[in-house]
């Protein structure tokens, strides 16, 4: 077999059953079951709906209307743009056009993980018998499992995880006690997942969340005496990981260079300066005489307030941008000051959509791909910069990432991360479950949580390249960074549970403690003339219709013999593990 893609080589040790990892054109054939949607589950998939409604403020210019979406354009664009495609989002994209879909999500209500993970916290009877004072992990992890599988708001919250993944904070830290908390940060990044970048930042710097993760909440000024000097540490990150990077970067993210040597964004004097204007900021409430009283000051709830005597507010600080803050200043106006002198440097625009293309839509995008995005974040074509809604639209319907697959670079996609791998599987067929849904344990079968990265610089870096034939086409595989033989043996796994040996609904129905499942039994009707309408129904919503021929019949003649001695339910079972333990499924294009 003739393999190019240097994707499909990196991942064809990946195969179980299927090495069939040839693209096909964007005119494969296709056919759509009929059906509104094959998910009739006793907690079916919430979906919006996207009727055309009035585009949002400072968006027009990005918002494209294409003359036809084609079921395999929207199957490739949902699975960009949320954690799934569904069949019933399918079709509605195809019938009323991405830009239609795109109004509707940013104007969709926005789930909750703090009142998720509350609720699943005072459902879990094994959290109440150990008396439990707060949610653990697996609380919350379940409630970021029940949104992204079952949230209206896909779009926000696929955006959400990307934002987490650039501002990271993580319980596997003093926050593990906080996971309440946590959830509630994570909400934040969601309700600024379409607003301004310059109020994200301020919300994500003053979060006692962040604070406590990156030590800023309790940081002092400086105090000789007692051998006290300002907590470099989110000066730092909020340079090198939220806003400019370490070197200074052209509108396409391509390095600047002086007698071809990048140019570094920041030195240490920066460093210190910043670090001095985030001195004095603690817990709201907190009062000079109570500063170092961590426990009776608590309160994660609300922004951090600044205590003036803990500031460093006699110092001069030369920040980026030539800004100045002159001795005197007070810490509130120095932290304004700070954080516009990061938002308007020039390095944010590319370094910002070079991160939510990474994360959406392909790892290797183009320098004119980045430069579109980023000038889109630079001016909104009204005048506004750092607009999210903005640079989203421009990031999903830009013509890179719209072009059929066939006119695509063989450079173009992004292996998909495991956890959203795991997400797109269970939403393809839609979860049937008794009650609530449980706490859940994520890193088991995918390697990664949300905020439960083992640092700031998150799960991967964004220029990571395996060793061998990727790093050979200098091409970047963030993902792969967390991908080793464990993972592998236990994402296997759990393509076989979901697929093969999940209990039925009716086990379900009768308590069987798992508690959930996907209902297989709802998809036999499709292949009572023929295996070809399920097949297609795979290559839809798992494949976005990019299904080899080669793959194809390979399940065609697996499902002939197998239909010898299994029933229909577990022949569709069979064919799903097919297609999700394959390196195919593994690959966004």
């Amino acid at each position: 077999m003739n393999i190019t893609h240097p994707f499909k080589i990196a991942l064809i040790g990946t195969a179980l059953l299927i090495t069939g990892c040839g693209g096909s054109s964007d005119t494969a054939s296709t056919s759509v079951p009929s059906a509104n949607s094959p998910i009739t589950t006793a907690t079916s998939n919430s979906t919006s709906t996207t009727s055309a409604s009035s585009p949002s403020n400072n968006t027009s210019s990005t918002t494209v209307q294409f003359a036809s979406t084609t079921p395999q354009d929207a199957a490739r664009f949902l699975t960009q743009a949320t954690f799934g495609p569904t069949m019933a989002e399918i079709e509605q994209v195809a019938q009323y056009g991405l830009a239609s879909w795109l109004d509707a999500q940013v104007n969709a209500p926005i789930s909750s993980h703090r009142a998720r993970t509350l609720a699943i916290f005072n459902a879990d009877q094994n959290a109440q018998d150990n008396n439990a004072d707060n949610p653990w992990g697996g609380h919350r992890y379940g409630a970021w499992m029940d949104i992204a599988l079952n949230g209206e708001d896909q779009l926000r919250q696929r955006v959400a995880f990307a934002l987490s993944q650039l501002f990271v904070v993580s319980d596997k830290s003093i926050l593990d006690g906080q996971q309440l908390d946590v959830a509630g940060y994570y909400d934040g990044l969601a309700e600024h997942a379409f607003g301004n970048y310059r109020d994200l930042l301020e919300y994500v710097t003053l979060s006692p969340v962040m604070g406590v993760y990156l030590n800023m909440l309790g940081n002092e000024k400086p105090d000789l005496a007692n051998n006290i000097r300002p907590d470099e540490n989110y000066a730092r990150e909020v340079m090198q990981l939220f806003t400019i990077g370490l070197d200074e970067l052209n509108l396409d993210g391509t390095l600047k260079l002086n007698n071809g040597q990048p140019i570094p964004t920041y030195n240490i004097d920066i460093v210190k300066a910043y670090a001095h204007v985030f001195t004095g900021w603690h817990f709201r409430g907190t009062t000079a005489n109570t500063w170092h009283r961590w426990w009776h000051n608590r309160n994660f709830r609300n922004p951090m307030t600044l205590v003036p005597e803990y500031h460093a507010q006699d110092v001069r600080k030369e920040l980026l941008n030539n800004v100045i803050v002159e001795p005197g200043t007070d810490g509130e106006t120095a932290m304004q000051m700070a954080l516009d002198s990061l938002f308007e440097h020039p390095n944010v625009g590319p370094f910002v959509a070079k991160h939510i293309i990474q994360r959406l839509v392909t790892s290797n995008p183009t320098p004119q791909y980045i430069a579109r995005v980023a000038q889109m974040f630079n001016d909104d074509g009204f005048g506004v910069r750092g607009n999210l809604e903005a640079v989203v639209r421009a990031t999903l319907l830009d013509d890179e990432a719209r072009a059929p697959i066939s006119e695509q670079a063989s450079s173009f996609g992004k292996v998909k991360e495991p956890i959203i791998r795991g997400m797109q599987l269970i939403r393809a067929f839609g979860i049937y479950k008794d009650g609530e849904l449980g706490p859940q344990w994520l890193e088991y079968p995918h390697n990664q949580a949300p905020l439960a990265a083992p640092s700031v610089f998150n799960f991967f870096l964004d220029d990571f390249s395996p060793v061998g034939q990727l790093a050979d086409f200098g091409l970047a595989a963030p993902e792969m960074q967390i991908i080793n033989d464990t993972y592998m043996v236990r994402n296997s796994n759990h393509a076989g549970w979901w697929s093969m040996w999940v209990p039925t609904a009716e086990e379900v129905d009768s308590g069987h403690n798992r508690g959930m499942t996907i209902d297989y039994a709802q998809f036999t009707p499709m292949i009572a003339q023929n295996i070809d309408p399920f097949i297609d129904y795979l290559d839809l919503v798992l494949l976005s219709g990019a299904m080899s021929d080669e793959m194809r019949n390979a399940m065609i003649d697996y499902d002939n013999q197998a239909k010898q001695w299994l029933d229909d339910r577990e022949r569709i079972q069979e064919l799903v593990f097919l297609v999700t333990g394959s390196p195919q499924f593994a690959v966004q294009r």
